[in-house]
């Protein structure tokens, strides 16, 4: 994390684990709250969802209203008129894109909203928030974003370079961290507009990959999905990159 660019404060509720990072001359103490807050509403959100329908939290495949309920919830604007709130509507659509459960896209989720509510509150030039390894950033000048695989020899040694503008950075590992994954890359890294969207992704894509042979079938899958901008896949000593994006060999 880039100190000198960003000063850094954590947000911390259960299992999420959030860093926030923001323009050292636009830190107010009241951010802290704010995020916090935002925080605990995301939360009550998934619980209350959870308790009415417990396989949105639990699923590893696509969540699909009951049957009795598809025609009153077919489209956003009658599901928000039914009370399903559009970030729970987010990862339910999240999960069909990518052929994942919706909670494959939490972590970029709550990333996302707590950074938008920031930049909304304080009207923030930038911000970067990072939950456990997954990264939203609204940057006005390029970053650089670190590959982490591992106990791959490649860890830290490849970055992405950010342009401006809003970014979501998510990765699944299936040899590291405490997220499932059917796969065993050391990480698959994706990178999307929609933090959230690059979280399922990067879980569907991960479960895919099982050696070394499945890279490039993953990635040739990728530049079939119009919405992801980059892709990194590192098994061991091999690794594949594709995108739109520059890359950086760090010493």
């Amino acid at each position: 994390m880039n100190q000198e660019r960003f000063r850094f404060f954590p947000s911390n509720l259960h299992e999420s684990d959030l860093l926030i990072g923001v323009p050292h001359d636009d830190f107010r103490r009241e951010m802290m709250n704010t995020a916090f807050e935002e925080l605990v509403r995301l939360r009550n959100l998934l619980l209350d969802f959870s308790e009415k329908y417990p396989l949105f939290g639990t699923s590893l495949e696509p969540f699909y209203f009951p049957a009795a309920e598809e025609e009153q919830v077919a489209g956003n604007n009658s599901s928000l008129a039914k009370g399903v709130p559009y970030e729970i509507l987010s990862m339910i659509e999240c999960g069909i894109q990518s052929g994942t459960g919706p909670m494959s896209s939490v972590a970029g989720m709550f990333a996302e909203r707590i950074g938008i509510q920031l930049i909304q509150s304080y009207g923030l030039r930038e911000v970067v928030v990072e939950n456990g390894g997954d990264l939203f950033l609204n940057i006005e000048s390029d970053a650089v974003s670190v590959i982490h695989a591992g106990s791959s020899p490649l860890s830290d040694k490849m970055a992405f370079v950010i342009p401006p503008g809003q970014w979501g950075i998510c990765t699944s590992s299936g040899t590291m961290g405490h997220s499932f994954s059917q796969g065993r890359a050391d990480a698959v890294t994706v990178i999307s507009k929609s933090t959230p969207l690059a979280d399922a992704w990067a879980t569907s894509l991960a479960n895919m990959v099982s050696h070394q042979d499945d890279i490039e079938p993953v990635l040739d899958k990728f530049s079939r999905i119009s919405e992801i901008s980059g892709c990194a896949v590192i098994v061991g000593e091999r690794i594949g990159i594709r995108g739109d994006f520059e890359v950086k060999l760090l010493s």
